[in-house]
């Protein structure tokens, strides 16, 4: 069953712009507002009119009431010829008294009898109350009394008299003002349309302007935003809103863009990591297969092999520590020692290259820590601490000594791995904790590195709600600056220990 009238009244004014549907509405209000009050003036003047008419009516009857018995003789009267009289007399014709221009206009009335003979009118001037009647020409009306008429002799009621007046003038003057008053309200009503029309164009201009805007943003401008207005109103309230709503999405659009530029770098450089010692894996094997490895070099073609298959290995096994921390897999939080694996982590420095000093100190510059106890994944840290000296040892030139200074600050513990080295430009300070990133460019990497290291340190730190930044070391070199909370930052609970504790 299809839809009905009202249904396709409702779709009809839908489709409509919200400034015709404004328009419509304010001029409707308009014409209903003038309407009713038209009908209410004209209504209160019916009123007033026929209130002076009843009141000529009665101040007539009460006139002629008061001169004694009325008698009218053939057809004459000093009565104003304006009204009509009907005289009824006990036992008499009818006699009627009226002026015959008056009748010729207006038609002669048609009268009921209001009043009975003998019978006493209940209202306080002695007539009836004035009726309207219809008269022998349609449309034209009487206004209508009756009083008794008493004898002046005896006082007992001796007739009826019936007087009316004409309401041709007041119908008249009605339907002038009815005129006058319609002519007046269409031309309210169709200036009221046009400036209401003006008005609504002009209030709807920021919302034109939201639309365009939305337009300029739909077509890949994401930079556009809305004029703003004052927040005080609807149309600035929602400017505001979308503004926000549109560098939002702008920066969210922008991070999109940068992580897929990320993983496009990333899945380039790995794959360009792993071709290379696949690759020279690859030639390695064809040529001993083919017989073209000297006997005396077989041993250093294997070893060649088996260190591309660790360096293949070790960025393997970096890739899946990245990937892990990605997904955000819980760590396995204990009390650790910081203190112990800065310990660890100089005697391994002196290990891999014994010509190095190595010196464990206070970050305040007083006497070494005992003890700095965090809670935290010790494996994890392990392999910041490692990752970090990796660097150290592959960077910096033998002989060079280390500091590795702990301590604390602002609730947190930090550890520093200076060096003497060179250092690193300004420029690549914040980007080496990005995968793959590497001061030097080359992809000769004589030092070695795959560009992973730093970037597992940050997200090792991250997951556990630290950080590491670089700094430069006093009198040269390169620091390497992280910090650890000092409690869990997921509760007493996720740690063995109930607090954690520094001893000097």
């Amino acid at each position: 069953m299809g839809p009905g009238p009202i249904g396709h009244v409702a779709r009809a004014w839908e489709r409509r712009p919200l400034s015709s549907q404004l328009v419509t509405l304010i001029t409707s209000l308009l014409a209903l507002g003038l309407v009713m009050s038209g009908t209410v003036m004209i209504g209160l003047l019916q009123r007033h009119l026929l209130s002076q008419i009843d009141e000529q009516l009665l101040n007539t009857a009460s006139q002629l009431t008061s001169q004694g018995p009325v008698r009218l003789d053939n057809g004459e009267t000093a009565i104003p010829s304006q009204f009509y009289l009907r005289l009824e007399m006990n036992g008499e014709k009818p006699i009627a008294s009226y002026y015959p221009e008056t009748i010729e206009a207006s038609g002669t009335p048609i009268i009921p009898h209001l009043l009975q003979m003998g019978q006493r009118s209940d209202m306080v001037a002695g007539a009836t109350t004035p009726i309207t009647v219809q008269s022998t020409i349609a449309g034209n009306n009487w206004r209508t009394i009756a009083v008794p008429v008493y004898s002046s002799v005896t006082g007992t009621s001796v007739g009826v008299l019936t007087i009316a007046l004409p309401l041709t003038d007041l119908q008249r003057t009605l339907r002038a003002t009815a005129l006058y008053v319609s002519v007046a309200a269409l031309v309210i009503v169709v200036l009221g349309a046009s400036m209401g029309h003006w008005l609504v164009r002009r209030s709807l201009l920021p919302l034109r302007e939201i639309e365009s805007t939305a337009g300029k943003i739909a077509a890949g401008d994401l930079t556009q935003r809305i004029p703003q207005t004052p927040v005080t109103t609807e149309v600035g309230s929602l400017s505001l809103s979308l503004n926000t709503m549109l560098s939002q999405v702008e920066q969210s659009f922008e991070a999109r863009q940068d992580s897929e530029r990320k993983i496009h770098r990333f899945v380039s450089d790995a794959s360009h990591e792993l071709r290379t010692p696949l690759a020279a894996i690859s030639g390695y094997c064809e040529l001993y297969a083919m017989g073209g490895i000297p006997k005396d070099r077989v041993d250093e073609v294997m070893g060649r092999i088996e260190s591309e298959s660790s360096r293949m290995a070790t960025l393997v096994e970096d890739l899946l520590t990245l990937a892990r921390l990605d997904e955000g897999r819980p760590l396995e939080i204990a009390d650790i020692d910081l203190v112990k694996l800065a310990d660890n982590a100089a005697f391994d420095i002196q290990a891999l290259d014994s010509s190095r000093t190595v010196a464990i100190e206070s970050l305040s510059g007083r006497k070494p820590l005992m003890t700095l106890i965090v809670p935290a994944d010790r494996d994890r840290i392990q392999q910041v601490f490692t990752n970090i000296i990796g660097n150290i040892i592959r960077y910096t030139p033998k002989d060079t000594p280390v500091e590795i200074a702990l301590g604390t600050f602002k609730g947190n513990a930090v550890v520093e791995f200076r060096d003497h080295g060179p250092g690193i430009k300004d420029a690549d300070r914040t980007r080496v904790f990005e995968r793959f990133y590497r001061a030097d460019t080359s992809r000769a990497r004589i030092s070695g590195g795959s560009g992973l290291g730093l970037a597992i340190v940050s997200g090792i730190l991250a997951a556990h709600h630290g950080s590491a930044d670089l700094r430069k070391t006093k009198g040269g070199g390169l620091t390497v600056h992280i910090e650890l909370p000092l409690t869990s930052p997921d509760g007493p609970a996720a740690a063995s220990s109930s607090s954690p504790h520094i001893t000097q």
